[in-house]
C-alpha cells in the first residue's frame, strides 16, 4: 500500500513538474528572450541572434536513452533550422570542450561553415570561457570571430587512437581468447594480444588522414596556410594569450564583447532577442535525468569501444 502511495505521489509530482515546465516556457517564449548576462530583452521586433551551447565531449550517442542526450545531432538539428530561419541574423557560439570523435566533430563543423557561405551570410561568433581543446577548436575555427577569457585554454590540435594490450596478463592468469576471423586485418586493435608493425601502419595511416583533415579545416577557417597550423597543431595547449599571438583567436574578452562583437559583423546596434537552443524535450531531460545514475560523458562517448577521436586526454 505505501508503495502504491508514493508511486502516485511520484506521478503526480512529475505531471505538477511537466505542467509548470510548460507554462514557464510558453510564457517567457511569449514575452521575454533571456541572455545569461545581457538579461531579458522585449521581443518588440528586435533583431534576433542564436545562442549555441557545445559543451562537453562531442559525440554521436546511439544508446535506446537518445532523446535524454545532447549529442552532436541535437546541435546539427538546431543549426540547421537557424541556417533556414531568415529572421536569425547571426550565432553566438559557446564552447566549452574537450573534443570528441571525428564523425561528431566533422559533421558539426560542415554546418557551421554553411551558415559563413554566401547565401546564409549569417556571422558566427565563438566564445571560449574556459576550454576549447582538439575537436572544440576544430569547430571554433568555423567561427568568423573567437573571443575567449584571458584564462582560457585552446589548441591541441590532433588525433588519437587508444586501445589496450592485455596479452602478458592474460597469460598470466591462463585465460585465452580464440578468436575465428574471414581475414588478417579483421580484429585490428584487439586488445588479447600484441598488436604487429603492419597493423600499426594501417591505425597510423587512419590517425594522419584525420590529423591532415583537421589542419585543412584550421587553415580554411583561420586564413591561414596549412605550414603556418602546423607550426603549433603538434598536440600542445596554449593559454588564450599565446593563442591570440598565434592567430588561433582574435581577442581576450567576455561574453559581452563576444556579444558585441557579433553586431559589428551584423550590423546590428541596439537590442537583439535571443534565440536559446533548447526545447520542451530539454526540460524533460534534466528532470528525468534527476533519476537516472549519472554517466560520465566520455565514458559514454567511448562505450562503443575502438574510435579515433579529436579529444583531449
Amino acid at each position: 500500500m505505501k508503495r502504491e502511495y508514493w508511486n502516485a505521489v511520484i506521478i503526480g509530482l512529475f505531471c505538477l513538474s511537466v505542467v509548470l515546465g510548460v507554462a514557464i516556457l510558453v510564457r517567457r517564449g511569449e514575452t521575454l528572450a533571456t541572455h545569461p548576462r545581457l538579461g531579458a530583452v522585449p521581443l518588440v521586433s528586435a533583431p534576433r541572434f542564436a545562442l549555441v551551447d557545445v559543451s562537453g565531449p562531442i559525440y554521436y550517442n546511439d544508446a535506446g536513452d537518445r532523446w535524454l542526450v545532447r549529442d552532436a545531432r541535437h546541435i546539427v538539428r538546431k543549426l540547421k533550422q537557424y541556417a533556414e530561419d531568415s529572421s536569425i541574423k547571426g550565432i553566438l557560439l559557446r564552447i566549452n570542450s574537450p573534443g570528441g570523435t571525428v564523425g561528431a566533430v566533422q559533421e558539426l563543423h560542415a554546418q557551421l561553415m554553411k551558415l559563413r557561405d554566401e547565401k546564409t551570410g549569417k556571422p558566427v561568433v565563438c566564445f571560449v570561457p574556459e576550454l576549447c581543446a582538439s575537436g572544440g577548436y576544430y569547430l571554433a575555427s568555423a567561427a568568423d570571430r573567437i573571443v575567449c577569457t584571458p584564462g582560457a585554454i585552446l589548441g591541441s590540435i590532433g588525433v588519437i587512437m587508444q586501445t589496450g594490450d592485455f596479452s602478458a596478463l592474460m597469460k598470466k592468469i591462463g585465460v585465452k581468447v580464440v578468436v575465428v576471423k574471414s581475414a588478417r586485418f579483421k580484429d585490428i586493435g584487439s586488445p588479447w594480444r600484441e598488436m604487429d608493425p603492419e597493423e600499426r601502419r594501417i591505425l597510423e595511416d587512419i590517425v594522419m588522414t584525420a590529423y591532415d583533415q583537421f589542419v585543412d579545416a584550421v587553415a580554411a577557417g583561420r586564413d591561414m596556410t596549412p605550414e603556418q597550423v602546423r607550426a603549433f597543431a603538434d598536440g600542445r595547449i596554449v593559454p588564450a594569450p599565446r593563442a591570440v599571438d598565434l592567430k588561433m583567436a582574435d581577442q581576450l574578452g567576455s561574453e559581452d564583447d563576444a556579444v558585441e562583437a557579433l553586431k559589428n559583423l551584423a550590423g546590428i546596434t541596439g537590442n537583439v532577442e535571443w534565440v536559446r537552443d533548447t526545447d520542451f524535450r530539454d526540460y524533460l531531460r534534466s528532470l528525468v535525468g534527476e533519476f537516472r545514475a549519472p554517466v560520465s560523458p566520455v565514458e559514454r562517448m567511448m562505450r562503443t569501444g575502438f574510435r579515433v577521436a579529436y579529444l583531449m586526454e
